[in-house]
This record gives C-alpha cells, sequence and structure tokens, in this order.
C-alpha cells in the first residue's frame, strides 16, 4: 500500500535523549518505531507481532509499529531518527523530510539494528 512518510519530533521517541541517556535497546525501542492509524493498521492486517517495512524508491527500513488515532489515514509518521533519515529524498536541490511517498507492508522480519545502520554509512576504505 502507498502512504505518506512525515517525520516528526515526540518527547518519547528523542532521539538526542535516547543517545544521551539510554541504552543501545531503548534507542531502537523507541526511534525503530512508526505510527498508523487504527483503520490502516488493521486494512494492512497487522499484528502485535507484526513490523512494517517502509521503503521508496532508494532505501527501505523495517521498524516497529504502533496505533495512533492522531495519524491520519494514508499517512505513517517516524520520529526524526536514524531509521526515518534512511527515507529522506533530495528533490529540487533540497532534503525533504515530510509527504516522502512509501509503500507499506507488514513483515515478520527483525528491525533494522542501530549498527546495522552505522555499517552500513561507514564509508570502507
Amino acid at each position: 500500500m502507498e502512504f505518506l512518510l512525515n517525520s516528526m519530533r515526540k518527547i518519547n521517541n528523542d532521539q538526542v535523549k535516547e543517545h544521551a541517556f539510554g541504552t543501545e535497546q531503548s534507542l531502537e525501542e523507541r526511534l525503530a518505531i512508526c505510527f498508523i492509524n487504527p483503520k490502516d493498521f488493521e486494512k494492512l492486517k497487522l499484528v502485535s507481532s507484526l513490523h512494517l517495512k517502509i521503503s521508496n524508491k532508494e532505501k527501505d527500513v523495517i521498524v516497529n509499529v504502533e496505533k495512533d488515532d492522531n495519524v491520519p489515514e494514508g499517512t505513517v509518521v517516524m520520529p526524526v531518527s536514524i531509521w526515518s533519515n534512511r527515507l529522506s529524498v533530495v528533490q529540487n536541490n533540497e532534503l525533504l523530510y515530510k509527504n516522502i511517498a512509501v509503500k507499506i507492508e507488514a513483515t515478520s522480519e527483525p528491525i533494522m539494528k542501530f549498527k546495522e545502520i552505522i555499517n552500513e554509512l561507514l564509508v570502507k576504505k
């Protein structure tokens, strides 16, 4: 299914706080997450044991999913983080982190680990 992805700052899902005071596990629990309208949750036939694979033309990410009545249907929201940044795109020489067209599917694959993303970003010599 196609959705619009928006990243936003959330007080309970703050990257700086988790880096400073949390653990790698709390970082993944609080930031490798996507919020979705309960109606979309049902349309995707999600259950608590499944994750979401979110992808655009360039990258994908697998994250936890949580229902949120405040998220409009057809939209998913992710906290600003290394996970949501994977899906940012450059358009007309501008970095977009809002209203990014993505495809979403339920998956039983594990969430992407913090170190996995960091290792992918490292330049290998």
